[in-house]
């Protein structure tokens, strides 16, 4: 996370950044935490917008308003995470990645 808010981040760091978010946001769909939505889309945008900026630039950073995001939806993560049961956590890994195969709108494809 640092790397990404110093403009120092890595496209695995992106993804990474975008993998804790998909997980969180199909968590928060399903129930456990909905709170986080808000900065789930706000971090979305601020990824979409990263990985632009990458393509142009080859730096990969957020801007102030998704490092805020960032960090909100880490901490919801976290949270949503130590919830559930490992198997229940487990669960919502696997129907993130269903998803994201099925292409669904509520994800971003790495």
């Amino acid at each position: 996370m640092q790397a990404m808010r110093t403009g120092q981040g890595t496209v695995n760091d992106w993804r990474s950044i975008v993998d804790m978010m998909n997980i969180a946001e199909t968590m928060a769909l399903s129930g456990i935490g909905p709170e986080v939505l808000p900065y789930v889309q706000i971090l979305q945008k601020s990824m979409y917008e990263a990985a632009d900026r990458y393509k142009k630039t080859k730096k990969m950073g957020l801007n102030g308003s998704g490092i805020v995001a960032m960090r909100e939806v880490y901490e919801y993560h976290d949270l949503q995470r130590s919830s559930v049961s490992r198997s229940e956590y487990e669960k919502m890994i696997k129907k993130t990645a269903d998803l994201i195969r099925s292409q669904a709108e509520s994800v971003i494809e790495v």
